[in-house]
């Protein structure tokens, strides 16, 4: 809903995993995640969800045509009541709590960015270990 009100278009792609998690948390991660793509994001711009299983783990990849981080503000952003702008609605506590229950599933937040350019976005990607191997 939020992302139609921007005209910001989403998709995603999906397996079927298993993994050993607490599911509202990590519910909780993938709402943020997204919830930024789409909060920072521009008119027109697309943000992509995909998960891609791996042999022993899965990845969570969300990536957008949006206007980016800039590289100054990368090494904070998942830090408590950071915030890069405040342009925008938001208390700096999201990427903060989702890093916090990714360490918990021993896990983390992989975040890459361009700015300035003719390209420009972000992706931040987690991996979490597979309960059962093929």
């Amino acid at each position: 809903e939020r992302a139609a009100r921007k005209d910001v278009r989403l998709s995603h792609e999906s397996c079927e995993i298993k993994v050993i998690a607490d599911e509202v948390r990590l519910q909780q991660v993938l709402g943020n995640l997204v919830d930024n793509a789409i909060k920072y994001g521009r008119p027109g711009d697309q943000v992509d969800v995909a998960l891609s299983r791996k042999e022993t783990s899965i990845a969570c990849t969300i990536s957008d045509t949006g206007p980016g981080i800039a590289a100054e503000h990368l090494p904070f952003v998942s830090q408590r009541l950071y915030r890069g702008r405040h342009d925008v609605e938001g208390n700096g506590l999201g990427l903060a709590l989702a890093q916090e229950i990714l360490h918990k599933h021993q896990s983390g937040l992989e975040i890459e960015s361009q700015t300035g350019g003719p390209t420009t976005g972000t992706t931040v990607r987690f991996v979490l270990k597979l309960v059962a191997y093929p």
